[in-house]
């Protein structure tokens, strides 16, 4: 796949010239990978931020338990890392896993930092996608203090009804707090 997804997406939030466009593409990598393939690993230095151009990553943790806990799903036109730690630059808390085959545009962070710098645009475009991150991040919290468990799997199938029809069933489950057979029953009524 190109980088058209990426450079589309970009430029629905900031104006760029053919010639920005082409010196911008350069600063990514862009790969395919296979339903279930790891990208980012716990405890590894976070060095990469992800664009799904095509596909569908879950970032999940591993409690004391041993039980692994969804944090975030990101599909077409999303981003995705641990940003605290890619920022930081220090190990990650989090994994990064595929959950269907995906097309992913990622950055290194030295790369992203050149990229900032040389085309100062484009820190307006991750602040954007930043505060609707955080925005959604403050959005879920909402939901999981103010809702019950039922209502928060329909306020989530009602806003995001791709991710319900295309992220597993248990996944789904265990990202909005819930039991896989808890979630049949809901889909159920």
């Amino acid at each position: 796949m190109t980088e058209s997804t990426l450079i589309n997406h970009i430029k629905t939030l900031v104006n760029l010239s053919e010639k920005e466009v082409s010196e911008i593409a350069l600063f990514f990598d862009f790969h395919s990978y296979k339903k279930k393939e790891t990208l980012l690993l716990a405890d590894k230095r976070c060095d990469t931020l992800f664009f799904v151009q095509k596909g569908c990553l879950q970032l999940y943790f591993i409690d004391n338990l041993g039980n692994q806990k969804t944090s975030q799903f990101a599909i077409e036109n999303w981003w995705l890392t641990d940003f605290l730690a890619f920022q930081s630059q220090r190990q990650s808390n989090f994994y990064i896993e595929t959950v269907e085959n995906s097309k992913i545009a990622s950055i290194s962070f030295s790369k992203y930092q050149e990229l900032l710098n040389k085309f100062p645009k484009m820190e307006k475009y991750f602040r954007t996608i930043y505060e609707t991150a955080y925005g959604a991040a403050l959005m879920r919290i909402k939901y999981i203090n103010s809702f019950s468990k039922e209502e928060i799997f329909l306020k989530f199938r009602d806003n995001f009804p791709e991710f319900v029809q295309r992220v597993p069933q248990y996944l789904l489950a265990n990202f909005l707090g819930l039991t896989p057979e808890y979630l049949s029953e809901i889909k159920r009524k």
